[in-house]
């Protein structure tokens, strides 16, 4: 299998990028990602993207691929919400109009828990937004997955986040797989999904996983 990965510099999606590198049923990996990797694997292919809003007019990318988007941010990191958007949105959709050029056998985005386009919550109306516009490409298997907090070591601190982990890991197991999500977990969802890709799409919920 060919996999396509964007975001895999990031908390969930370097776990993702390891996994495959590791797994013997994908023999090719392109990593798209605005800074070089720390993984250096001879499955895997780095390409640098200076400009994901125009990726899918630039890339030529082998059909029939599997392609996992791990791109996203915070308001906080990214300074606005017009920032904001540009990566959760505007990137990760262009990311899906590259897979659907590419006859992508498949896609695997993460989402968010709570994700609504009509919420009256930014984060995650845009999150909502997100998956409607990835759903209507009509790739033949697309997985949305809408983990809660994710708990795996950060590089930036994020107190609140940190508090809500904290307040998660103290409630009983059913609750807490509702409320936080363990990064190992949600990146072995991602690849398990992936080998058996389900037609049509398939959206799974923070509960679901764990």
């Amino acid at each position: 299998m060919l996999a396509v990965i964007a975001g895999s510099t990031g908390l969930t999606g370097s776990k993702v990028l390891h996994l495959l590198a590791n797994d013997p049923a994908f023999v090719r990996v392109i990593a798209l990602t605005r800074r070089p990797l720390d993984l250096q694997h001879p499955k895997i292919e780095e390409r640098i993207i200076t400009d994901f809003q125009n990726i899918s007019n630039v890339l030529s990318i082998p059909k029939g691929a599997t392609f996992f988007c791990a791109l996203g941010t915070t308001i906080k990191k990214s300074g606005s919400r017009i920032a904001f958007r540009s990566v959760d949105f505007d990137a990760v959709l262009q990311f899906g109009l590259l897979a659907k050029k590419n006859e992508a056998k498949a896609f695997i985005a993460i989402s968010a828990a709570g994700a609504n386009p009509h919420s009256q919550i930014f984060y995650n109306q845009v999150k909502g937004e997100t998956e409607q516009a990835l759903c209507s490409l009509a790739i033949p298997s697309t997985v949305i997955l809408r983990p809660g907090l994710l708990i795996g070591d950060r590089h930036e601190s994020r107190p609140a986040e940190r508090i809500g982990i904290m307040v998660a890991r103290a409630l009983p197991g059913r609750w807490i797989r509702r409320i936080a999500t363990g990064v190992d977990t949600l990146a072995e969802k991602m690849v398990a999904e992936a080998k058996n890709p389900s037609p049509g799409i398939k959206v799974i919920e923070a509960r679901e996983l764990g």
